[in-house]
């Protein structure tokens, strides 16, 4: 395990501890409608949007009404382990600027007006446990937000490398390709030359006869000699030239196929560090109750 995924693994066994200590603890803050006591959960990684958003869809299964103007609010709420009458519930996120926890502080009005520390014990447990279920679901959605993106990002990082592999697969066989289309352009040339062998000394010869009798058909028989002649030359050059192409292309694709091989090491690290990640982060959503 490199320095890293060690620190990778520190870091989350620290974050999953963290979390699973938090618990309800009794407070107060400054509503809208006064300082009241409160019930406190800090958060790591989300944003008082998220938590406020939470609070309201729940208190809008148990409450007669529901409003966010300036703090959340739940009008005729109804939790019976707490209180047979109705209550008021208020709860807003405090997150200060640059910090990455938030403190969600909830507070319960009942009709012996807001629970603390010094109300009824039982009617304070119910409060708190209520808090604390409530908190605990979030702590769940957010972890379980968390691992979905890291599983993506894992996702993301395997195709990546299945990727490379295949441009490695397909770059070792055009290597193959180009190598033998050479091999067939040499091959090419030694024909080739042999046919320029083969025409040069009957073109000089024909050449000499045709100017030395100055007969029509025999100069007519050596241009097409001349032709077949230029041909075979310009099939010589294009098998020159085809023949350094392809080892050119060769060595070219021999260079992106190293590149590749430290692409794919690189990635093969960014991929075992990103399992590392995915496992503590289901160890951490394992860990929340």
């Amino acid at each position: 395990m490199n320095a890293r995924i060690l620190l990778l693994t520190l870091l989350l066994t620290h974050w999953g501890a963290s979390f699973a200590q938090t618990t309800v603890t009794p407070g107060s803050y400054a509503f809208s409608t006064g300082v009241h006591p409160t019930f406190n959960f800090i958060f790591e990684g989300t944003n008082s949007k998220y938590i406020e958003s939470y609070w309201k869809d729940e208190l809008k299964k148990i409450s007669i009404g529901v409003s966010n103007k300036k703090e959340v609010t739940g009008e005729g709420s109804l939790i019976p382990s707490i209180s047979r009458d109705t209550l008021r519930i208020l709860m807003k996120g405090e997150q200060r600027k640059g910090s990455p926890l938030l403190t969600a502080h909830v507070s319960i009005q009942s009709t012996n007006g807001y629970i603390g520390p010094d109300s009824d014990s039982e009617v304070y447990a119910a409060a708190v446990a209520f808090v604390q279920r409530h908190s605990t679901a979030i702590r769940r959605q957010l972890a379980q937000q968390e691992l979905r993106a890291t599983k993506k990002d894992l996702d993301r990082l395997q195709n990546d490398l299945e990727l490379l592999e295949r441009e490695k697969e397909r770059a070792a066989a055009s290597i193959i390709k180009s190598n033998e289309r050479a091999v067939e352009a040499a091959q090419e040339q030694i024909t080739t030359r042999a046919e320029m062998d083969d025409l040069g000394p009957k073109v000089i010869a024909m050449r000499e006869e045709a100017n030395r009798t100055m007969n029509e058909d025999l100069a007519k028989e050596l241009k097409g000699l001349e032709k077949e002649e230029a041909k075979a030359l310009a099939k010589n050059r294009r098998a020159i030239d085809k023949e350094q192409d392809m080892k050119k292309k060769a060595e070219d694709l021999a260079l992106e196929i190293k590149k590749n091989e430290e692409d794919q090491e690189r990635k093969k690290v960014a991929v075992e560090q990103q399992k590392t990640l995915v496992k503590a982060l289901k160890e951490k959503l394992d860990s929340i109750p």
